[in-house]
């Protein structure tokens, strides 16, 4: 990864490790870098969840780009992450619990199989 990431993707349902995912690209966002959000799914909630993503980084100066796409979460996320070329990929980490994998299928999915930077976000 660059010193700076110029260009990061942030996978984004809505639940609250998404959110901290979302928190912590802008965190992350230094001037000119731009911040994708993705929301892989179909349902009704998709609009207002990018809408919610779009708002929470405008309030912290944030710009960022929201794109809804179709399919299996890991292949989709990781499609996307090579079409738009980005230095880092951001996702939330859906499973807590000593019992549970330390990573969820699709971040170990994702990171098998990305060519990008990816940051699993606890």
């Amino acid at each position: 990864m660059a010193a700076v990431a110029k260009k990061m993707m942030v996978a984004y349902d809505g639940s609250e490790s998404a959110r901290r995912a979302l928190d912590r690209a802008a965190e992350l966002a230094g001037y000119g870098a731009t911040v994708t959000v993705v929301r892989v799914g179909s349902s009704e909630r998709d609009e207002a969840l990018l809408a919610e993503a779009r708002k929470h980084l405008a309030e912290r100066h944030i710009r960022a780009r929201v794109v809804q796409r179709f399919g299996e979460a890991a292949e989709t996320l990781v499609e996307s992450a090579t079409a738009e070329d980005v230095d880092l990929l951001i996702l939330g980490r859906n499973r807590d619990g000593v019992a549970q994998p330390a990573l969820g299928s699709v971040s170990t999915e994702v990171i098998g199989n990305v060519s990008c930077d990816v940051l699993v976000v606890r």
